[in-house]
């Protein structure tokens, strides 16, 4: 006579796939090879110093934090679509472009943050540009009002300096990046 053990025990998922059973503690995905940890340390940290040393010049060290979760994802995750140019370059500028649009209008504060960080995902979205680091900006921008003239052009530079740094390590080691430009 066989026994059943309770559904959702590890015996009864051992049973019934037949192997070993699954531990919650394991990873589904293996770890990243030592190369790519290395030189995703090493590609951030060079990307994010310069940007660190534009913004310290010109006052503007407000873009770090969005700036550095981009570089994580471009570095760490080349191939993902969320790493891609477009991605990177579009959902950032169109982030800006709201807020500042939203600012234009009058409003301010973190309930105008709240508007216009749900306004640029939309826009996102919509435009096949989605990128969340970009939504870290549009708050940023909406709560400290920088002025647009200096924080947009180096914006586009910071972004332009990690997509380029990580086309160069890219191709030192032989991989492609960008997989797709637009």
């Amino acid at each position: 006579m066989a026994t059943s053990s309770p559904p959702g025990t590890a015996q009864a998922e051992t049973a019934q796939a037949g192997s070993v059973p699954a531990r919650w503690w394991k990873t589904a995905e293996p770890r990243p090879a030592r190369r790519t940890v290395v030189s995703a340390a090493v590609t951030t940290s060079v990307g994010l110093a310069v940007v660190v040393a534009a913004g310290t010049l010109l006052h503007q060290t407000v873009l770090v934090p969005p700036l550095a979760a981009t570089a994580a994802i471009v570095t760490a995750t080349p191939g993902s679509p969320l790493a891609q140019p477009r991605h990177v370059l579009g959902g950032h500028m169109l982030s800006c472009l709201v807020c500042f649009v939203v600012l234009a209008l009058g409003w301010h504060g973190p309930w105008a943050a709240a508007a216009a960080c749900g306004i640029a995902c939309g826009l996102v979205l919509v435009l096949k540009a989605a990128h969340p680091p970009a939504m870290a900006t549009a708050v940023m921008i909406m709560l400290t009002d920088p002025p647009a003239h200096r924080f947009v052009p180096l914006l586009a530079a910071g972004l332009a300096l990690l997509v380029g740094v990580q086309m160069v390590s890219s191709r030192l080691r032989r991989e492609v990046y960008p997989t797709a430009w637009w």
